[in-house]
């Protein structure tokens, strides 16, 4: 009789042709055996549905569940509906697992009582070879931690290493109260995570058991876009999430620096590509009222430099005017670095 408990893992498929049999083969040789794998079918339309059968065929702890495609957040929330397991884990279906991925990380939360584990990743290109680059956490949040301390690495180093779903095991009661959001297109990992760590210990390692494969025209790699704005919508509600909580102010400051950072870096990104579109001038423009009520909680921030106080407080006063100032100077800049 198997002692261990069952683990869900859920690999949400969209188009990933020939990068979908090597995920699900390195799944299927986990060392850790007593486990469902649920193959999200999103609404593929090259073949990789079909690939997805095959495997269920090969292997009895595969089910593919076919569903129109209902974006990244949508797809992933049918899978926790549908897991079984006591644990859940979440695979993208280009990625790689190390055959230890599942057994060390079940061997991490039950020894140390916490409902969350999480590991290292190393990038892969498309070809499956190693990269330099991988995903990491400074040693100071290494080790078991309030889980919502790893904020502090999101708003203040702009890591989001602890904010992806995809290098973590979880305790799959996490998920019993939690809705994703599915009319964010961006945001995807981190949209939950706060309600998922509120409350709760983590253990952290750097221990490289994720290979995440970075491609063209993956979602992560899409350039810049109105859809973008989304993240903006996910740093505002962490502000929200924050302000007011107990024994986290300087968590909430942190947020609110946060958020005017990425809000005037999307602001010129968007400028430098364009003229902006109208989607993009209402999506500004709804986000710029939330950064006017938060512009006191910016110049009183200790998290905010002095030249960023006057910027945001110009900001507000006229975004094009700042954006214009800001152009000339790096003009000027060029012009004498030349």
């Amino acid at each position: 009789m198997n002692q261990t408990p069952l683990v869900s893992v859920v690999v949400l498929v969209y188009n990933t042709g020939e990068y979908l049999p090597p995920c699900l083969e390195s799944i299927a040789a986990q060392t850790y055996h007593n486990l469902e794998v649920l193959m999200i079918d999103n609404g593929s339309q090259d073949g990789s549905g079909q690939v997805c059968d095959d495997f269920a065929l090969r292997d009895s702890r595969f089910r593919t569940i076919h569903q129109e495609n209902l974006g990244i957040i949508g797809g992933r929330g049918a899978g926790v509906r549908a897991a079984r397991g006591e644990y859940l884990a979440f695979v993208d279906s280009d990625d790689l697992l190390h055959p230890d991925f599942l057994k060390t990380l079940y061997s991490t939360v039950k020894e140390s009582g916490c409902p969350l584990a999480s590991c290292g990743a190393v990038c892969i290109d498309e070809k499956g070879n190693f990269l330099k680059r991988g995903v990491t956490l400074p040693e100071e949040f290494l080790g078991r931690h309030d889980a919502l301390e790893q904020f502090l690495d999101v708003f203040k180093n702009g890591g989001m290493y602890s904010m992806v779903t995809w290098n973590k095991l979880y305790d799959a009661r996490l998920f019993a109260n939690v809705r994703h959001d599915e009319t964010m297109f961006y945001g995807d990992d981190a949209n939950i995570m706060d309600k998922i760590y509120d409350g709760n210990e983590i253990v952290l390692s750097n221990e490289p058991l994720y290979y995440y494969r970075t491609r063209t025209g993956s979602m992560t790699a899409l350039a810049f876009s109105a859809k973008r704005l989304d993240d903006l919508r996910l740093y505002g509600g962490w502000v929200d999430f924050f302000t007011g909580k107990t024994g986290y102010e300087d968590l909430a400051a942190w947020a609110v620096a946060r958020y005017w950072q990425v809000f005037y870096l999307f602001y010129v990104h968007a400028n430098l590509a364009g003229p902006l579109s109208g989607e993009l001038k209402a999506g500004f423009a709804l986000h710029k009222k939330k950064l006017n009520k938060l512009l006191p909680r910016i110049l009183s921030n200790p998290h905010v430099a002095g030249f960023e106080k006057l910027r945001a407080v110009l900001f507000c006063v006229s975004p094009a005017l700042c954006y214009k100032l800001a152009a000339a100077r790096g003009k000027m800049d060029r012009e004498k670095e030349a």
